[in-house]
């Protein structure tokens, strides 16, 4: 009985030290959701978020829900070029191969994040650009490349 008794102590500590050596993590996080930070191309805007996936019990339909933090980096006056922050959204559905856009987002306010959240059915493609746009004449410039956030091929 003390045999057996040890062994599960043994056994018990080894269990714990294996779970202490684990990266912590929230309980509410799941890091396969998260995404970004990413950048435009000067650094003055940025965009990260999370998404979730969900597919009906066929495997023949999705739902995409994206949530998310855009933020104006650019600190200078708009008189000396400031500019805001801006991101776009373009999907392709399961039916047809064809990129379009469903949601752009802008926020002016350095130092400050917009919060925004989306869903989209039956998604093939998901992708994103972080970019910065003039605050009255709406020219968007200083683009990063498009970042895929989703591809149904891949799962």
């Amino acid at each position: 009985m003390k045999r057996m008794t040890r062994a599960m102590v043994a056994l018990a500590a080894g269990a714990a030290a294996a779970v202490l050596a684990l990266p912590a993590t929230s309980a509410n996080a799941n890091p396969a959701n998260e995404w970004g930070p990413y950048y435009s191309q000067n650094d003055l805007a940025r965009v990260k978020g999370t998404i979730d996936i969900s597919w009906n019990h066929q495997q023949t339909s999705n739902n995409v829900r994206v949530t998310g933090q855009l933020w104006d980096d650019d600190s200078r006056y708009y008189k000396h070029g400031g500019k805001c922050a801006y991101v776009k959204f373009q999907v392709t559905n399961l039916y047809s191969h064809h990129w379009y856009t469903i949601k752009k987002y802008q926020h002016c306010g350095f130092d400050t994040a917009k919060h925004f959240a989306f869903g989209k059915k039956h998604v093939s493609s998901l992708r994103f650009k972080v970019c910065q746009i003039h605050h009255k004449t709406k020219h968007v410039s200083d683009c990063g490349d498009w970042n895929y956030l989703y591809t149904a091929e891949n799962e």
